[in-house]
């Protein structure tokens, strides 16, 4: 079922397959009436559509998803209503791309020296053009793009060995802590969401942030069971959060008519009487 709002999308500004046009377009097509574009790390679709406005009826929600490590997990801080001219979010972001980047190259290394690889970084940056921010996923994409083959081993499986950044060997550079992100979000006038909160893989870690200063929980997340959702809408309730939903939308693959097998807005947030959606009409 398409829902009223899906605020947890990805744009070709980071690594989807849409372009903001056509997530505004695919919105309207499916009676979206609320999305969020939440590109990793940078707020580069919300800058474009800023210039070009859309003719979609669909209201869009400046945001932004930030990705972090701890202790080997996964950590995702979603903003929203950011001000996406905020020159101290813009450091920030600039700064953990640089480091992401950072952390793929010394991975990148490793697998040369033990011989996985003969393949070269700058290779890498050349084909990646214009990118700030390097992840294991823009490495295949490369060799996938050069038609580099490994020897018993596809690049799928070379990448969640090498590049998986929660594999217990992977070495991650930063310097950023969630706290840092938690600040800057707010500094910049947002809200700061712990993203899919399963993923996080510890409910203390998720309640620490809250009591630091999360103002909000992704309740409603594909990857999340119906005990799951129960759990952190509980959650959310009784730590007086808004209550948040979206698809995880990466786009439409060549061989997938849905993305990992989700539709487009098949996750979200099912009316437009979420508190979340209420703060709409002051912007």
């Amino acid at each position: 079922m398409v829902r009223f709002a899906d605020l947890h999308m990805h744009s070709t500004y980071s690594d989807g397959r849409n372009t903001p046009s056509e997530l505004c377009m695919l919105a309207k097509e499916h009676n979206v009436k609320v999305i969020s574009i939440t590109d990793h790390d940078t707020v580069d679709a919300h800058k474009w559509l800023a210039k070009n406005p859309q003719n979609a009826n669909v209201k869009v929600i400046p945001g932004v998803e930030i990705t972090l490590l701890a202790n080997h997990k996964m950590l995702h801080i979603l903003g929203y209503y950011i001000d996406i001219h905020s020159n101290k979010l813009e450091i920030m972001m600039q700064n953990m791309g640089a480091e992401i980047t950072e952390s793929t190259r010394l991975n990148f290394e490793k697998a040369y020296r033990s011989g996985i690889i003969s393949y070269s970084w700058e290779r890498v940056v050349e084909l990646n053009p214009g990118e700030s921010r390097l992840g294991g996923s823009r490495v295949v994409k490369a060799m996938g793009m050069d038609g580099y083959k490994l020897p018993g081993m596809e690049l799928a499986e070379l990448y969640q060995k090498y590049f998986l950044c929660t594999n217990p060997s992977y070495i991650w550079h930063t310097t950023h802590t969630a706290y840092d992100v938690i600040d800057t979000i707010k500094a910049a006038g947002g809200i700061p969401v712990i993203a899919h909160p399963k993923s996080v893989g510890d409910d203390n870690t998720v309640l620490d942030l809250i009591r630091y200063g999360v103002q909000g929980l992704e309740v409603y997340h594909p990857s999340h069971s119906h005990q799951e959702t129960a759990k952190y809408l509980q959650m959310a309730t009784e730590n007086k959060l808004y209550v948040t939903g979206g698809s995880d939308w990466h786009g439409v693959s060549d061989n997938n008519p849905s993305h990992m097998g989700r539709p487009f807005a098949g996750t979200g947030l099912e009316h437009g009487d979420y508190g979340i959606l209420d703060l709409l009409r002051f912007k």
